[in-house]
């Protein structure tokens, strides 16, 4: 049986994914079997060490596959608050190694960490058409909430729809451990940017809550265990 590990950064968010299956606590984490795969739940604590330590405990305990799941700042005009994003590919938005690397890129290893295209293909095909959005997913040890650093941020990766905390450090360990496949699952909580983007963040709990538990469910369900 395959196992999929979920990972995320806050109690909100790891309490939404655990309300969906009969998990038990056996073992370091809570464990339950859903759609023929064991899934393994691991909250990480927020930012890229706390998200690398826990996806390394996830490669330990033998997880096939890593998702990351939870909210995400839009950084694209095209979205709005409750938006789903399905990252095809994630990177660092705060990481320079100097000459001759590319923005973003840690030394040796890849500008983008890329999802495994057979599933995002999966994905899009079991979920309702415009459920979700795909594409570029960035990282960063920061809470977006300047308007200049965004500007700088779409300037250096225009392709980009989401910002999170934990996502590029997953995907590459991931990477690191035999290049296994990860999934990066974001809803967005607020918009970077926009005048009232602290009160639509702080407000995000009140108005889509159900919607952040479902979309993992949602996906869950369209990726069989025919994905690696």
């Amino acid at each position: 049986m395959t196992t999929l590990a979920i990972i995320t950064a806050m109690d909100s968010e790891y309490e939404t994914v655990r309300k969906l299956y009969d998990f038990s606590e056996e073992g370091d984490f809570l464990q339950a079997k859903a759609y023929g795969k064991k899934i393994l739940l691991i909250k990480s604590g927020i930012g890229k060490v706390n998200a690398a330590l826990a996806a390394q405990k996830a490669c330990d305990a033998g997880a096939d596959i890593l998702m990351t799941t939870g909210l995400a700042g839009g950084i694209d005009e095209s979205l709005q608050q409750g938006d789903i994003v399905l990252a095809e590919k994630v990177c660092y938005h705060d990481v320079w190694c100097g000459e001759p690397n590319a923005k973003g890129q840690v030394q040796g290893l890849p500008l983008y960490f890329e999802t495994r295209p057979n599933i995002i293909e999966k994905i899009v095909e079991g979920t309702p058409e415009g459920y979700l959005k795909v594409g570029l997913t960035v990282s960063g040890d920061k809470f977006l909430t300047d308007a200049k650093r965004l500007k700088e941020i779409k300037k250096e990766f225009p392709e980009a729809l989401a910002v999170d905390m934990e996502s590029a450090a997953i995907a590459q360990t991931a990477f690191l451990n035999e290049r296994r496949p990860y999934i990066s699952l974001r809803i967005i909580s607020d918009v970077v940017g926009k005048p009232n983007q602290e009160e639509e963040y702080n407000n995000f709990w009140q108005n889509v809550p159900e919607k952040a538990a479902q979309m993992v469910d949602v996906v869950l369900k369209a990726l069989n265990v025919e994905y690696i």
